[in-house]
């Protein structure tokens, strides 16, 4: 077996990250404000949250916690250029668009979405179940 090319840094474990009955599903970086968002759903009761942690030296320290409204899917979440975040609720219909660390908007899709992805901050393109789809920015 070949050496990896990479090296092994540091493991963060419940509670540290979440609860022990908690997952993180998503954790994206947004590199200019040096935070990182996380998707966590609580195993116990399927309800879904999002975390916004800056990282400072050896811990991730939570800014805010936001419950999502959503019944049922999976959560992912992107950074979009304008210091927001845009989480998609894969095997759901909601695009939930997150600012200021708050709750903006709640959007029903209709489709059934899958993920998204931004595009050279000017656009964020959804796959749906059976279509990919591309929005400009406003």
């Amino acid at each position: 077996m070949k050496e990896s090319s990479c090296e092994f840094v540091k493991r963060w474990r419940p509670p540290k990250t979440c609860a022990t009955y908690e997952g993180i599903w998503c954790i994206r970086h947004r590199p200019d404000t040096n935070q990182f968002a996380f998707t966590i759903m609580n195993k116990r009761n399927h309800q879904w949250r999002v975390e916004i942690r800056s990282r400072d030296k050896d811990k991730f320290s939570v800014l805010r916690k936001i419950i999502l409204p959503l019944i049922h899917g999976d959560c992912e979440i992107f950074p979009l250029p304008t210091g927001e975040w845009l989480i998609t609720n894969g095997g759901g219909l909601r695009l939930i668009h997150i600012t200021k660390h708050k709750l903006k908007a709640v959007v029903e899709y209709a489709r059934e979405l899958r993920n998204a992805l931004l595009i050279n901050n000017f656009y964020f393109i959804v796959r749906t179940k059976r279509t990919l789809e591309i929005h400009k920015i406003k």
